[in-house]
């Protein structure tokens, strides 16, 4: 039950320091620990962190993170081991701990950080959000408490998410028109199973273009989204999947639909749809092409124009095993999960969805 209410607050508030300062008071009740702390992590040449003060992370030792953070022996391990929660016997054992610069420096700061649970969460392609709590006395976090923290992942991530793309002083209608204007999107805010309360100006003509007349309501709603809705709905709020995302493909563009499930301070439980249009051929992003090799780069160029594994063999003058093994490096080396996603990616980077 406890858990549960974890992720219900981690999904009550679209405003970050909000969202965590509650989520974080029910978390040490279900894991107990004297300090957490939270940072965004953004991957570049160099990264940058991020530190939420309404985690939890004490403020003395933030002040001099910088300085600690090549030897930041947590980190190190975290990023090793992506998207998993460790212990700190799995990082160091407990002898080069207690030599570590950023367990000697707690020391010093009167803050004795003596036993680490911590976990780095993949958000989005370049982003990450490390998580981190601490203890000040020998008393090691369980592999329960290790288990908890895992399975609540998700809904963190979620978090982060969502509050990245519409965390804003301004809420509700107001908020998304903003958004709306500012990013080109259109929207749809639904109150399920299938009451409409809410729809941007040109989202009638958008989701005519991508709908039939038999795939839509009476009131003009898109009938695979609202099944979407209804199936978010339906999962337990441990278990859903931490991006909701929809892709309707067609010949020379995609249609994207993104799935945010709206806090309760803003009305009854809604859904917001954002919807925009990506073309299939575009350029390769900096963001995206710096992480890739030069043979990658000209892989990736055919893959933005839509090319067959086939057609990126012939034109490379690489065997088809090749052109496979490429295009599978390069969404592993940009956190893809296939090549929609790649389109999306680099669209995103391109005019931010």
């Amino acid at each position: 039950m406890l858990m549960r209410d974890v992720a219900v607050a981690l999904n009550g508030s679209l405003h970050l320091p909000d969202m965590l300062g509650q989520a974080r008071r029910l978390l040490t009740k279900l894991v107990p620990a004297d300090y957490t702390g939270l940072c965004i992590v953004s991957r570049g040449r160099p990264s940058t962190y991020e530190w939420v003060e309404e985690a939890g992370a004490p403020n003395a030792l933030l002040a001099r993170y910088a300085e600690l953070q090549p030897d930041d022996f947590v980190l190190k391990s975290v990023v090793r081991q992506r998207d998993t929660v460790l212990r700190d016997s799995e990082m160091l054992p407990r002898k080069e701990l207690e030599k570590s610069p950023l367990y000697l420096r707690s020391c010093e700061l009167g803050l004795k950080l003596e036993q680490v649970l911590a976990t780095l969460m993949t958000v989005q392609h370049g982003m990450y959000c490390g998580f981190t709590m601490y203890r000040d006395r020998r008393r090691p976090f369980s592999r329960k408490a290790q288990a908890a923290l895992q399975l609540l992942s998700p809904s963190f991530v979620a978090a982060i998410y969502k509050s990245r793309h519409m965390d804003s002083p301004l809420t509700g209608d107001r908020l998304l028109d903003a958004m709306s204007r500012r990013q080109g999107f259109q929207f749809l805010v639904v109150a399920p199973p299938a009451f409409e309360t809410r729809r941007s100006e040109r989202a009638t003509a958008l989701l005519e273009k991508w709908f039939s007349k038999d795939e839509r309501t009476r009131a003009g709603l898109p009938k695979p989204l609202l099944e979407h809705i209804k199936t978010l709905s339906q999962v337990d709020i441990l278990m859903r999947p931490r991006e909701h995302r929809l892709i309707f493909p067609r010949d020379d563009e995609n249609l994207v639909v993104i799935f945010i499930e709206l806090p309760e301070s803003d009305g009854p439980r809604q859904w917001a749809m954002l919807l925009h249009e990506v073309p299939k051929s575009i350029p390769l992003p900096e963001e995206l092409a710096q992480y890739l090799s030069a043979r990658e780069m000209q892989i990736a160029w055919g893959l933005l124009r839509n090319w067959s594994p086939e057609l990126i063999a012939k034109e490379f003058n690489i065997t088809l095993h090749t052109a496979k093994t490429h295009v599978r490096n390069i969404y592993k080396a940009l956190n893809c999960d296939n090549r929609v996603d790649f389109l999306y990616q680099a669209a995103r980077l391109l005019r931010p969805i």
